[in-house]
């Protein structure tokens, strides 16, 4: 049995899933396994991994592709052989030590229920480094102090190619929402940290490519994301939570319901985007609050001049 499984969804990915597995080819571990779930590709990229002649890639076919991937990530969960999974997108790639970090932090933090490392974010020949707030610097690596407060200042510390989940983890908090067209992965992310504490690693272990033509990035634009029904739920069932903790899971559910709100605006589906704030008690973003709903009122009254 592999001691690390990868679980690689494609979707029409044919000029870059080469990238993708070329980049688990070449890390610093050998010992595992990588499941490619053709999710309904029209454009060839399954002969591109049929290409490879290596008995530790397996490809599945899917007849048609979910949105998001996310049923395909599921699938690769499912036919997975090891308990520790890996994740990649097909357009991202890995770094050499990516696989040997994150086993390094499951083996120093068994309790964990996710273990990611630091990632970098391309566009074009412009190459970002996300700001990861309240985790300690240099090559630090650790349990992530408190996620969610970590998700309200700064970008999210976990990232769909920087992140490997003991398999045990997704039978108690549940597979990826199939269906869901964008931030599904957030969801999951957040299911994991309510109930278990998140490793991390300073180690920039992946490339996330967000200029590629068809990413759902690119696609797809939330009107509302699950996370923020899975952070109400939770925290109806856990009413004795210390309040120091619950304070920064429910600002994390506050923000996003600001990021819908924003994309409503830009979209013109101005009522949701009112109800979206009208919903969002924040204490932290207030300013930015009151930015969007007076936005959001003029333009409605603009449009009801019409």
């Amino acid at each position: 049995m592999p001691i690390v499984s990868v679980v690689i969804p494609l979707y029409n990915k044919v000029n870059y899933v080469g990238r993708a597995i070329e980049s688990v080819l070449f890390q610093t571990v050998h010992d595992f396994e990588v499941i490619v779930v053709n999710d309904g590709s029209t454009d060839g990229s399954e002969k591109v991994v049929e290409g490879y002649r290596d008995s530790r890639i397996r490809l599945i076919h899917r007849d048609s592709p979910s949105p998001g991937g996310h049923r395909a990530r599921n699938e690769g969960i499912r036919n997975a052989r090891s308990d520790f999974i890996a994740f990649l997108d097909a357009d991202d790639e890995w770094k050499d030590k990516f696989l040997e970090t994150v086993l390094r932090l499951r083996d120093k933090f068994p309790s964990a229920g996710g273990y990611a490392t630091a990632y970098e974010e391309r566009e074009g020949d412009k190459i970002k480094m996300p700001k990861f707030w309240f985790i300690p610097e240099g090559d630090w690596e650790g349990l992530i102090p408190d996620y969610f407060k970590s998700c309200v200042y700064g970008t999210s510390p976990v990232c769909t190619s920087a992140v490997a989940i003991p398999k045990y983890v997704f039978d108690m908090v549940g597979y990826f929402p199939e269906g869901v067209k964008k931030g599904g992965d957030l969801d999951m992310w957040a299911r994991i940290a309510l109930r278990y504490p998140v490793a991390f690693s300073r180690y920039i272990g992946a490339t996330y490519y967000k200029d590629v033509p068809g990413s759902v990035v690119k696609t797809y634009k939330v009107e509302k994301y699950r996370a923020v029904d899975t952070i109400e739920e939770y925290l109806k069932s856990n009413p004795n939570m210390p309040e120091k903790r619950k304070k920064h899971i429910r600002e994390y559910a506050n923000r996003l319901r600001l990021k819908s709100a924003k994309v409503c605006i830009n979209t013109g589906e101005l009522k949701l985007a009112i109800t979206h704030l009208k919903n969002c008690h924040t204490r932290i973003f207030i300013k930015k609050k009151l930015g969007l709903y007076l936005k959001a009122l003029f333009l409605q009254i603009k449009r009801n001049k019409q």
